[in-house]
This record gives structure tokens, sequence and C-alpha cells, in this order.
């Protein structure tokens, strides 16, 4: 079998008839669930996406580098395969993607095909960081209970945070807080941060969900003030990032990206899952805190 002259992939000479090479050896192993990389020699971020995943698989790299080099384990590996796996049907393959992207993803994603290529994608590249997507496509009704789980989310913090030793002042703040935020409660009144996305559903109506948004929204902008304020992170015993959640902002409904399958939201390391996005080419990376919001409304290269 004819060798590569120069490295292929991420920083390398990349040729074009070694380009093909390696896009021809990677097509005939199982790359699934990502799809075969075009044999058009070009290097592309699918091509080093598609390296870095068969090194992860089949090299067993803990830091794949994306690069194919002469003589290296990276091309040795792949010239070894045999053409019967490119079919994605060896069990065991497939038994390590469903493992690898339950722990990548939690059950209670919602996916669009979109959202499914986007996941996918991204997948390869958060191989050993500490990463998890948390959401992903919502439909109206499922932007509606986000609100909810929101305000509930809020309405737990302020009533535990009132059962701290504050002063006055704060209590205060905190009960103004609780009052303004019992006063647009949605029907049923609880139940959403414990169930399934987009369960209970809301009996309210648009315009009571649309006025509970905007209670919500300043509401949480108090919170933060008398949490600061109060010194309330080192009173408690709960971990910090309740407070951020609670304190985070929540989209209006109608403007969500969620809607359209191009967004997620991805809890972990939040430094390298920006890092990580950005690179694949989101067009937003949120941090909020409690997790990152990324949307690739061109999807995923």
């Amino acid at each position: 079998m004819a060798e590569i002259k120069g490295s292929v992939g991420r920083g390398g000479a990349n040729l074009r008839e070694d380009i093909r090479l390696v896009q021809r050896l990677l097509n005939r192993h199982d790359l699934s669930p990502l799809a075969p990389v075009p044999e058009d020699g070009q290097a592309t971020p699918l091509l080093v996406t598609a390296i870095r995943h068969f090194q992860v698989r089949h090299v067993g790299m803990q830091s794949p580098d994306g690069r194919v080099d002469p003589g290296g384990r990276t091309l040795s590996r792949l010239k070894s395969g045999s053409s019967d796996r490119g079919s994605g049907e060896n069990p065991e393959t497939r038994k390590a993607d469903r493992e690898a992207r339950a722990k990548f993803v939690d059950p209670r994603v919602k996916e669009t095909g979109v959202t499914t290529r986007i996941i996918d994608s991204l997948g390869p590249r958060f191989h050993n960081v500490r990463a998890r997507i948390i959401s992903g496509y919502l439909s109206d009704s499922d932007l509606f209970w986000k609100v909810n789980y929101h305000w509930e989310y809020l309405l737990d913090a302020v009533v535990h945070s009132l059962t701290l030793p504050l002063e006055d002042k704060h209590l205060k703040d905190l009960q103004s807080i609780r009052a303004s935020l019992v006063s647009c409660q949605p029907s049923p009144a609880n139940g959403y941060t414990s169930g399934a996305i987009g369960k209970p559903e809301d009996k309210s109506s648009l315009a009571e969900v649309t006025k509970r948004h905007k209670i919500l929204s300043g509401a949480k902008q108090d919170f933060k003030k008398v949490v600061i304020a109060a010194d309330i992170k080192q009173k408690s015993r709960k971990s910090e990032k309740v407070f951020d959640l609670a304190a985070a902002p929540v989209a209006h409904p109608g403007t969500s990206k969620h809607s359209t399958g191009y967004a997620l939201d991805i809890e972990g390391d939040s430094g390298a899952i920006k890092s990580i996005c950005k690179g694949m080419g989101a067009t937003l990376v949120f941090d909020e805190k409690s997790h990152v919001h990324v949307e690739f409304k061109n999807g995923v290269p």
C-alpha cells in the first residue's frame, strides 16, 4: 500500500494525494456515529474530527491530536484494519458508541435531526473532557416549562436563604423576592425541577407565562445582588452552583434557539467546553455559570 509523504490533518503538510489516501483508509473503518469522510483531498475540520475519532476508538489515544504522521501509529492502525468495518455493523464498536453517548448526553435531552448531527459531531471532540449535554431541542411548550423550572428553582433558593442567619435588611429583600414570585406562580405550582423536560404541563396562558418571565428575570437580578451583599454562598452548606443557577438568566421563550434544534446546554469543564465549541464553529457561546449555552446556527462543519 502507498505511503503518505507528509503528515495529514491538524497542523500537517496536507498534500492532496496524502489526504486522499488517509480519507480512503478512514472510510475502511467503522467511524459511526460519524458519516464517511468525503474522499476529495481537502483538509477540512470534518477530516480532523474523523482522525481524532479514529485515534480515540481504534488507536486508544487519550489525547488525540487529529493528525496522521508518516510511520506513526495512527497510520499503522489505519493500514491494518479490515475493509468490512466501514459498514458500522460491528457490535463491539456500536456498544462503545452507545456507552460513550450515554455518558455525554443526558437521557432527558430531546433531539431533532439537526440536534443529533451536532451532538454526534461534537462527541469525539469531548473525549476525556468533563462535559454532559443537559438540554437540546425544546418545543414552545418545553420553553414555557423551562421558565417554570427556573421559577421553582429560584423560589426554592430564596426559601432556603431565608433560613440562614442574615441581617434584617437582607431578609426583607428575600421576602420581597419571594412575594413577587408567588404572585405569578404557574399551574401546577411545583414539580418542574424534579420531573422530565416538559412535565408537568403548565395550564397558564401565553400572557401569564410572558408576565412570569418578566417577573422572574427581575427577581433573578435582585436575588444575585442579595447573594453577594449577604455573602449567602459562604453561609450556606449548599453548592455555589445552586445560587449561580438560581440567578442565571433565562431566555424569553420566543427568542430561544433551542426551538430550532441548533442550541445545546452543556455542563462540566466550562473552559474546555467553550474552547471546543468555538473551534467547531459555534456561532454563540455563553457561560451561564451552571452550564455553557452554545448555538450552531450554521450547523457543524
